[in-house]
């Protein structure tokens, strides 16, 4: 916006209405009378009718018959300006913060915009005005049973969705997993190497897909290998810390003593914190009395103290690319298989399991 004291105010107007329509900001309500945003700006009506008679000028706005303006595309060049939503549950986390960055990165390059969106469960309104007022949307979803309605609406896919870090590609939804299960047998395997045979697996996560293949990849490795060793699976409520949860419940895990675990798998990134403050609140060291990992370190495992050996999340750019272009397209022949997965997940080993850990109890 200009900076004279001298720019009209129904030029500020404009640029401000076109802002927020590039920012997506009426994607999921409809755009305000002349009087309300008059109001909201703290201008008179003339002033709001002037400013957006400019924008009708530029095709950004349309006048229906009741009198009402309506959001048009906007144009950036010869291409059409899209607005994304990026649907996330309320909960936060370290590995949405790291997509809604990624998605953000790429975006950047494109005629479009993708903003954030909270919705709290499935049957939640600002869900179904997502899917139906944005040009396309990435979703996370929540550990929950999809209500039929929703099921509906994404098989319907009028607007294009990306799923994020779980697999609907049942109901026809291309899926971006960045973790996929197979790979926690590396970690395993890194166990094993120290020499650990009695391993535990930790879980405070709310059950999905992704959570209960993680723990069956370990119940598979140990059977296979004769190794022994616990399962903690308690999971939080659906909106609960699931880092209170696993410190909680190493807690309780630590009232008769030691555990005979030599080294535990952390199903997730905040699982793994919470124990570890046990732990250490009990005197145990990870990564000399005890060898610790995780799936996922949400780029967060080497700032903790001892740094955590963790699978880290690949880059996701290159799958968040081609989804952006399909949805730019219009999202209606999507090309290739639905399931996006990387051919390899590193495994960046730290202190957290360093040679010698836990060798007092070693079988």
């Amino acid at each position: 916006m200009a900076d004279s004291k001298f720019f009209p105010q129904y030029k500020k107007v404009a640029e401000i209405v076109r802002k927020r329509i590039i920012q997506g900001s009426y994607s999921i309500k409809l755009f305000p009378s002349e009087r309300r945003l008059a109001e909201e700006l703290g201008v008179n009506y003339m002033t709001v009718r002037r400013g957006l008679q400019i924008l009708e000028k530029e095709n950004i706005l349309t006048r229906l018959p009741n009198g009402r303006m309506r959001v048009k595309r906007i144009q950036q060049g010869v291409k059409n300006h899209l607005n994304f939503g990026f649907l996330t549950p309320t909960f936060t986390s370290g590995a949405v913060e790291s997509w809604r960055l990624a998605i953000d990165k790429v975006s950047s390059t494109l005629p479009c915009s993708v903003r954030p969106i909270l919705y709290m469960h499935w049957d939640d309104p600002i869900l179904m005005d997502a899917l139906d007022g944005f040009d396309g949307v990435f979703l996370i979803s929540i550990p929950e049973k999809i209500p039929d309605p929703v099921a509906k609406k994404l098989r319907e896919q009028e607007h294009p969705v990306v799923v994020i870090d779980q697999d609907l590609t049942a109901m026809g939804a291309p899926s971006i997993q960045l973790f996929p299960p197979v790979f926690v047998q590396k970690l395993l395997d890194h166990f094993d190497a120290g020499g650990h045979r009695r391993i535990g697996c930790f879980n405070t996560q709310a059950h999905t897909p992704d959570v209960d293949d993680r723990i069956n990849q370990w119940r598979y490795w140990m059977n296979a290998h004769g190794f022994t060793g616990r399962l903690v699976d308690e999971p939080a409520s659906s909106y609960g810390d699931p880092v209170e949860c696993a410190y909680e419940s190493m807690k309780r895990l630590l009232k008769n003593g030691k555990p005979p675990e030599t080294a535990w798998l952390f199903i997730t990134m905040p699982a793994a914190l919470g124990a570890m403050r046990a732990l250490l609140d009990r005197g145990i060291k990870p990564g000399i009395d005890v060898a610790m990992g995780a799936v996922d370190g949400e780029r967060l495992a080497s700032m903790l103290n001892p740094p955590l050996t963790a699978l880290e999340p690949p880059d996701p750019t290159p799958f968040i690319s081609v989804c952006l272009d399909w949805m730019m397209k219009g999202g209606r022949q999507w090309q290739g298989p639905l399931l996006m997965r990387p051919s390899d997940v590193p495994l960046v080993i730290r202190e957290s399991s360093q040679t010698g850990a836990g060798r007092g109890l070693t079988a």
